[in-house]
């Protein structure tokens, strides 16, 4: 079944329905306590405790799998083939990868885009606040990382709202529960984007400006330089990576928030984030191929399975945090999984972090109340919410 098979098998139980993702926590317990590791079907195992998905996502014993080279479709010909991104590679083509990529992802493009960030936060917020009430999700959460990363990359402001669009469309591919119809529309728009970053980055070469995609397009080592396929490959990862986390740790750490104590907007938020991050886990499966057997606990797993990691139930697992189904905003440390562990680490989890910092005490200078019922996704993999309705309290 491949990778995130046993993600499709819990889909099949209905596992996707919104009384289990507003709330899997319950269930997720029970397995901890059960049945911590799990082989649903030959070849397919679950993982719940933090050990054993802190390893998965650590030892060499488990990798990525094999990566493939991807020609574009008809229409889309004129485009380099798509190599693997580090997202879907194993060493040596990923240490490769990720030695360029952090040379042109330097701190300076997160500093220069703080006060853009600020001013887009306050921009947004200020909608809502004028209203008295709105939708966090489509006037907030959504829209703030969308423009933050097409900022980051270098898409000109007028090409924001498409850019958003196609966005919005391809996250659908991270979660494998999605219809036939949905995952072709999706990659339709994947196309479609890949075809603008193509042009875009061509622009790029002509007049290089101050922005990640420029740096990508010029970074270099010992003489190695990122292909043309790959760079396409990049520029969708990190579309992905600093995008999608934060548009679900947003309304769900509202929705968290709202009944519970909060920091004041002056407040330093560093620990209350963190939490929240370990509270909601908005990516909540990864996936690893066993290349070799190994042994977790008592339990071996034979080289060619594919292990399903529920970092959800990681970051719930009571022997690491205490009392872990409360939200503790002064928890410390907190060594969550919400942004993965070992080489596959977030690329844009410093992007996401200052988001958020800067999001939440945006938000909360105002108190804020439901106005209506949440509603949940039903992407197994990326938990979030579709509509928060807030009015002001």
């Amino acid at each position: 079944m491949g990778p995130l098979g046993a993600a499709i098998w819990l889909s099949r139980l209905g596992f996707t329905q919104s009384e289990f993702m507003a709330n899997p926590f319950p269930i997720y317990q029970e397995w901890l306590a059960e049945r911590p590791i799990w082989e649903v079907e030959p070849g397919q195992w679950l993982l719940f405790r933090y050990e054993d998905v802190r390893v998965a996502l650590t030892s060499a014993a488990f990798t990525k799998g094999e990566a493939w080279t991807q020609t574009p479709p008809e229409g889309y010909r004129h485009l380099p083939d798509l190599t693997p991104s580090l997202l879907m590679s194993d060493p040596p083509v990923h240490t490769r990868l990720r030695g360029l990529v952090t040379q042109a992802f330097q701190p300076r493009h997160l500093k220069r885009l703080e006060p853009f960030i600020v001013e887009v936060a306050r921009q947004f917020s200020d909608r809502v606040v004028a209203d008295g009430e709105g939708e966090l999700v489509s006037q907030f959460a959504f829209p703030l990382p969308a423009v933050v990363i097409a900022e980051l990359l270098g898409v000109p402001r007028a090409d924001h709202p498409q850019f958003r669009a196609w966005s919005k469309q391809i996250v659908r591919l991270l979660d494998p529960s999605q219809s036939p119809e949905a995952r072709q529309n999706a990659m339709e728009a994947r196309w479609q984007l890949l075809d603008y970053f193509h042009h875009l980055i061509a622009e790029k070469r002509r007049a290089p400006a101050d922005d990640l995609l420029t740096e990508l397009v010029q970074v270099e080592a010992d003489g190695d330089r990122l292909a043309p396929g790959e760079l396409l490959a990049m520029a969708l990862l990190l579309l992905v990576a600093g995008h999608e986390t934060t548009t679900n740790l947003i309304p769900m750490g509202t929705l968290a928030l709202i009944p519970h104590p909060h920091p004041r907007p002056e407040d330093d938020w560093h620990d209350p984030v963190e939490e929240l991050l370990r509270y909601t886990s908005p990516v909540q499966l990864d996936a690893r191929l066993v290349a070799e057997s190994i042994s977790l606990g008592t339990v071996t797993i034979p080289g060619g399975s594919w292990v399903t990691l529920v970092l959800g139930a990681a970051n719930r697992d009571p022997s690491i945090f205490p009392d872990p189904d409360t939200l503790n905003l002064s928890r410390h440390p907190n060594p969550h999984l919400a942004f993965g562990r070992g080489i596959h680490f977030c690329l844009g989890a410093a992007l996401a972090r200052m988001e958020a910092l800067i999001a939440f005490p945006t938000l909360w200078q105002y108190e804020w109340r439901l106005a209506g019922e949440p509603l949940w996704n039903e992407n197994i993999v990326l938990r979030g919410l579709t509509a928060l309705p807030v009015r002001l309290g």
